[in-house]
C-alpha cells in the first residue's frame, strides 16, 4: 500500500459494511489492508452476507466482534453510538438491495440503520450482475444517494461475473476502494478556524432568452478544492459554483449561481469574513452590452444587434478589497504553459498566487478528472505540479498556501 495513503488512514475509525454478494469474500482483503494501515475497523454484516462468508473471518482480521444483529443488549444503543463515532463508513460489496434501502431510508438491519444514523461520509462499492447495476431503478437510487453529498460511489468494473456472464458489475479493486477512503477522512487540522471561499465552473452570460456565452469548465477543480478544505478542518467552506449538475461536496455550503454578476454578489456577502478565497471559476471575459429578454430571430438582423463589452474582473476587484491577513488565489486558463502571461496577471496586484491551468490538452484541465498546473507566487517564483488527480492537485495547492505561497 502507498505509505501516503496508509498514513492518512492511521488511527481512523471505520465501519466496514459487507452485504449479501458473492464478492463478500473480497471484503476480507479490504479489511486486512485497512487494519495494516493502522485503521480501527468495525465489521458490520447484513444478514444475507452470512450466506457468503463467516463473520469470524472479519472478527479475526479486525480484532473486533463482527456486528450482525440489529438488536442486542448493550449499555448504549450501538447503531447510534458506533455510527456517530466513526470517521468513515465503507460498504463493500454493496448489493442493489442495500443501495435501494439506503435511498429509501429503510432501516431493517444493523448496517442500514447505522448508515442512515451516521454523520460521516459513506463509500459505496457496488457488486452485482450488469443487468441489475444498469437497471433504471438501481441507477435512480444511486443518483439519489450521490446528490445528498454524503454518499461516494466507487464504480464496479467490467469482468467475469459470478453468474458466468461478462459485464459491468465486478467489485472495484481493493486499492481503488482504499484510495477513495483516504480522500474522505480528515487529512489534517491545518485549516482549523479558517473560513474558505472557492468558486468554480464556467459562467453563463446570456445574450437573449436562450443563447449565452460560456466555456467548457466543469467545476471539478473547485469542487476538489472545497472538499479538500473541509477535510483539512476548515471552520467553514463555501463553494460558489455555476455547475448545477455536479454533486455537492460533503460538509460544504454549496451556492449555485448563473453568471458573473450572481457570483460577485455571493462572494461580496462573505469576502470580508473569509481567510482564504480561491477563484477557480472560469469567468467569461466578455458579456453582451444588452441582454434581450426574447429570442433574437435570424432574419431580424441579429448580428447588428449584438454588441459586447469587457466583463467585470472579480479577482481584480477582490484584490482591491483584501486585507493583509487574507489570502487570495486566482486561476489562469492558458493555451499551453504561458507562464509569463500568468505572471502579468499577478504582478503589482494584491494577489497572493495564480494557478496556471493549461486548457489546450485533452488529458487535463477542462472536463477532466486530472490536472497539471504551475503555481506562480506574487514574488515571481513558480513551480510545477505534475499531472495528478484534481483532488491531489487541490491538496498540493493548499500545501503551498499554508506553506508560504512560494
Amino acid at each position: 500500500m502507498d505509505p501516503a495513503i496508509s498514513s492518512l488512514l492511521n488511527k481512523k475509525k471505520i465501519i466496514l459494511g459487507i452485504t449479501g454478494s458473492i464478492a463478500a469474500y473480497k471484503a476480507a482483503g479490504i479489511c486486512s489492508k485497512l487494519v495494516k494501515s493502522g485503521a480501527d475497523v468495525y465489521p458490520v454484516m447484513s444478514p444475507n452476507a452470512l450466506y457468503f462468508i463467516n463473520p469470524i473471518t472479519f472478527s479475526a482480521i479486525s480484532s473486533k466482534k463482527t456486528i450482525v444483529e440489529q438488536y442486542v443488549n448493550e449499555e448504549k444503543i450501538q447503531h447510534i453510538s458506533l455510527s456517530h463515532s466513526v470517521d468513515l463508513i465503507i460498504i463493500a460489496p454493496a448489493t442493489a438491495n442495500t443501495i435501494s434501502k439506503l435511498a429509501c431510508g429503510i432501516c431493517d438491519n444493523f448496517l442500514t440503520t447505522a448508515v442512515i444514523a451516521s454523520y460521516c461520509p459513506v463509500i459505496v462499492a457496488p457488486a452485482m450482475n450488469e443487468s441489475m447495476y444498469l437497471n433504471q431503478a438501481v441507477g435512480d437510487n444511486i443518483e439519489k444517494l450521490e446528490k445528498t453529498g454524503k454518499y461516494f460511489f466507487v464504480e464496479p468494473v467490467k469482468g467475469s461475473l459470478a453468474c458466468g456472464e461478462e459485464g459491468m458489475g465486478k467489485l472495484a479493486s481493493e486499492d481503488t476502494i482504499i484510495e477513495k477512503a483516504s480522500m474522505l477522512v480528515k487529512y489534517s487540522n491545518d485549516l482549523s478556524g479558517k473560513k474558505i471561499i472557492v468558486t468554480s465552473g464556467g459562467t453563463r452570460e446570456y445574450i437573449d432568452s436562450v443563447r449565452f456565452i460560456s466555456n467548457r469548465s466543469s467545476g471539478k477543480m473547485g469542487y476538489e478544492l472545497a472538499q479538500e478544505a473541509y477535510f483539512r478542518g476548515a471552520q467553514s467552506v463555501t463553494l460558489i459554483t455555476t455547475s448545477k449538475n455536479i454533486i455537492k461536496p460533503y460538509g460544504v455550503q454549496t451556492i449555485i449561481v448563473e453568471d458573473t454578476s450572481g457570483m460577485k454578489e455571493e462572494i461580496l456577502k462573505r469576502f470580508s469574513q473569509s481567510d482564504i478565497t480561491i477563484m477557480a471559476a472560469a469567468v467569461s471575459d466578455i458579456i453582451c452590452e444588452n441582454k434581450f429578454d426574447y429570442k433574437l430571430k435570424k432574419n431580424d438582423d441579429i448580428i447588428s444587434k449584438l454588441k459586447f463589452k469587457e466583463n467585470i474582473n472579480i479577482l481584480k476587484m477582490l484584490s482591491e478589497l483584501k486585507n493583509k491577513k487574507q489570502v487570495l488565489v486566482g486561476f489562469s486558463a492558458e493555451s499551453g504553459e504561458n507562464i509569463e502571461n500568468s505572471k502579468s496577471k499577478i504582478s503589482g496586484k494584491n494577489i497572493d498566487m495564480i494557478v496556471l491551468n493549461d486548457i489546450s490538452r485533452h488529458d487535463i484541465g477542462f472536463e477532466s478528472n486530472f490536472n497539471e498546473v504551475f503555481l506562480i507566487g506574487k514574488n515571481g517564483n513558480f513551480r510545477k505540479l505534475e499531472k495528478n488527480s484534481k483532488r491531489i492537485i487541490a491538496r498540493q495547492i493548499f500545501d503551498e498556501i499554508l506553506g508560504g505561497l512560494l
